[in-house]
């Protein structure tokens, strides 16, 4: 077959390149400055953000287009009439007043923010579904290009400090602005860096687009450390401190408090830091002792109250406290996974007893060196953390091998916790809760070469593109129908931005599984419905990039309507909760530094599909990454390996 079932295989980082992401700094960084910063900045961190412009609130009769044209393929004829009816009724009647409603708020109450920032938190921190698999996402690492450097001990050490460096660097403001560069050899030059940092905040963003450097939200990087996800009935809190110090490790059912500054700031040592570690992995770990982590696997709810019957011992809120402060978690994993699907379920959830999902990141580093960040959403939709990612791996490989002289504990600090029999039971059935969660997935990997970069390109298609209507394709060859699909696009060129849906189902992508299904039809015809598919799909991209959608638009009127006390027939029709029914859920990032990633289907009818490409020994390889509860994951892979060379031999014909 043209694909590979991916059982064990891994690319060394030394052969491996993945694809560049665009240039989003000023500063292209080396080697870490002499006092253990990452970069010295010359425009400083937040110089953009009191002068990013606001996220369109888009026309109410576009967003109510847009939601027809996605309705019409996932719908039936009958229904989509029903459906024009209550949308057109909704256009002049409720949608009308609850868009003049959101227009004040936007320009009063949010006049300093987005429309969508608030209620997009409350949606996250409404939800009562536990974190780990329906919403905490994984990034995992190459490993580092020195194999001796990937001893658990010395990658853990050498992820730690070059953590530590990016807090360093961005607590003390040297930390670069993201910027999107469209003509660096204008806006990366010392004399523009220089006239722009002089710019006053209000007004930056404005000289910096005229030398072609389009300013990105960095609103979301407050969160990025010494803050967590703190459970309450309703709706959690988000919960950020300051002054934190320490982070806390977690092996087995253990949790240590570690010193990772001293009282100046600064970092400690790397090679304190690979002692400390080295002296907690040789402990002899208690497997008997009550697993406590494993509380944060539990609904949210259910969470709450265990919570507060915890802290109601004094011990246990003060080491409660600690964990919540810590800069973040890192995991030391006893397992060694061998193979990429395990590696996956380890870096997405493990097995729950040694994680601290409520945690805004944590590092996870496994007995054999393999190393990830598992996140927790609420606060963030990826753009810091891939900073973060990125900027830590790139420092870390920077290391000399072993720093450490042994092991030690200088400044590592057990935290154990009380625990009765009351909260025994509580983490036992959260324990047989997860473990029901996990087992009841299914995770399977395909890798192929039948997405070529330069024939797409020679045709004009977009990659990303061109692979969503492959999804289209697949699952209409397997199931025989178009199904609501959902991939983000980040807003964050807007001040307070989060994400926008692109639709992949359109229109014109039923068209074209309809047109390579028929039997009837001839290569040419294929052909275009192929090439109209794509460009309409690169045409939805566009418009959520520039804040377009319809998604966010109406879920911000139906969070108004709820609020005002009466729900408009838009949001009990069919055709809305069909749409709001996600089957293809995808996800796709470009790093250096990434080996893979991973995340949960939102629903027990999803298929969560990551993706991404790189080049191995000259040759361009495409993997894919489905997770599901228990569906069909054979069938959908080969109705996508037999879709992908189709589409690849059509276009290759149609050259001719």
């Amino acid at each position: 077959m043209a694909y590979r079932q991916v059982a064990v295989m891994r690319v060394p980082a030394s052969s491996a390149k993945c694809a560049m992401l665009p240039s989003y700094r000023f500063c292209v960084r080396g080697m870490a400055t002499a006092d253990g910063y990452l970069e010295k900045t010359v425009i400083p961190t937040l110089h953009f953000q009191d002068s990013l412009p606001k996220l369109p609130l888009p026309k109410l009769e576009d967003t109510l287009k847009r939601y027809l044209d996605s309705a019409k393929p996932v719908i039936d004829e009958e229904t989509y009439k029903k459906t024009e009816g209550i949308v057109n009724e909704f256009l002049n009647g409720e949608g009308k007043a609850l868009h003049e409603q959101l227009d004040k708020l936007d320009k009063n109450k949010y006049a300093k923010s987005s429309y969508i920032s608030e209620p997009w938190f409350d949606m996250y921190l409404k939800n009562r579904s536990s974190l780990p698999i329906n919403l905490n996402p994984q990034l995992t690492w190459r490993d580092d290009p020195s194999n001796e450097k990937n001893d658990q001990a010395v990658r853990a050490a050498s992820l730690l400090t070059s953590a530590i460096s990016f807090y360093r660097t961005m607590r003390d403001g040297h930390l670069s602005p993201d910027v999107f560069h469209t003509k660096p050899d204008m806006s990366k030059k010392p004399i523009v860096e220089r006239l722009i940092s002089l710019t006053p905040r209000r007004v930056a963003y404005y000289p910096a687009v005229l030398a072609g450097a389009y300013a990105l939200d960095m609103s979301q990087y407050q969160n990025l450390f010494s803050s967590t996800r703190i459970p309450c009935t309703g709706r959690d809190e988000l919960k950020k401190f300051h002054g934190s110090r320490h982070v806390v490790i977690q092996r087995g059912h253990e949790f240590f408090s570690m010193d990772v500054l001293n009282d100046d700031g600064d970092a400690i040592s790397r090679a304190q830091l690979e002692d400390n570690i080295r002296g907690i992995l040789a402990m002899d770990i208690d497997e008997t002792s009550h697993p406590v982590g494993a509380l944060t696997t539990l609904d949210r709810d259910t969470w709450a109250k265990a919570r507060t019957s915890l802290v109601l011992d004094e011990h246990n809120k003060t080491l409660i406290e600690q964990i919540d402060s810590a800069l973040f978690t890192i995991c030391l994993e006893d397992e060694s996974p061998m193979d990429l699907s395990s590696e996956t379920h380890c870096m997405l959830h493990g097995n729950g007893r040694n994680r601290w999902f409520d945690k805004s990141i944590s590092i996870i580093v496994t007995k054999n060196g393999r190393s990830a960040v598992n996140f927790e959403h609420a606060w963030g939709d990826g753009a810091a953390v891939l900073r973060f990612f990125d900027e830590t791996f790139k420092d870390s490989i920077t290391h000399t091998g072993s720093a450490g002289q042994g092991g030690g504990m200088e400044g590592v600090v057990p935290l154990r916790f009380n625990v009765d029999g009351t909260l025994a039971q509580q983490i036992q059935q959260a324990t047989k809760s997860f473990d029901a969660l996990t087992s009841s997935t299914k995770h399977s990997l395909m890798e192929t070469e039948a997405i070529q970069g330069k024939q797409l390109k020679s045709c004009g298609l977009s990659k990303d593109a061109y692979t969503q209507v492959s999804f289209q394709l697949a699952h209409f060859r397997a199931f025989g129908r178009s199904v609501p699909t959902y991939e983000s696009k980040s807003t964050v060129h807007f001040k307070h931005g989060r994400t926008e849906t692109i639709r992949s189902a359109s229109i014109e992508s039923d068209s074209f599984c309809k047109t390579m299904t028929s039997g009837s039809s001839n290569e040419k015809e294929k052909a275009e419905a192929l090439k109209a598919a794509v460009a309409k799909h690169e045409s939805l991209t566009k418009e959520a990039l520039f804040g377009q959608g319809w998604d966010r638009h109406l879920f911000a009127l139906k969070n108004l309507a709820e609020a005002n006390g009466s729900v408009p027939d838009i949001f009990k029709d069919e055709a809305y909760t069909v749409l709001s029914n996600i089957i293809l859920s995808t996800s796709t990032l470009a790093s250096p530094a990434l080996d893979g990633g991973g995340f949960g289907p939102t629903g027990p009818d999803c298929y969560a599909i990551g993706y991404g490409s790189r080049e191995v020994d000259g040759r361009s390889v495409t993997r894919f990454s489905l997770m599901t509860f228990g569906l069909h994951n054979q069938d959908f892979l080969n109705s996508l390996d037999e879709s992908l060379n189709d589409m690849r031999d059509l276009l290759e014909a149609d050259k001719k």
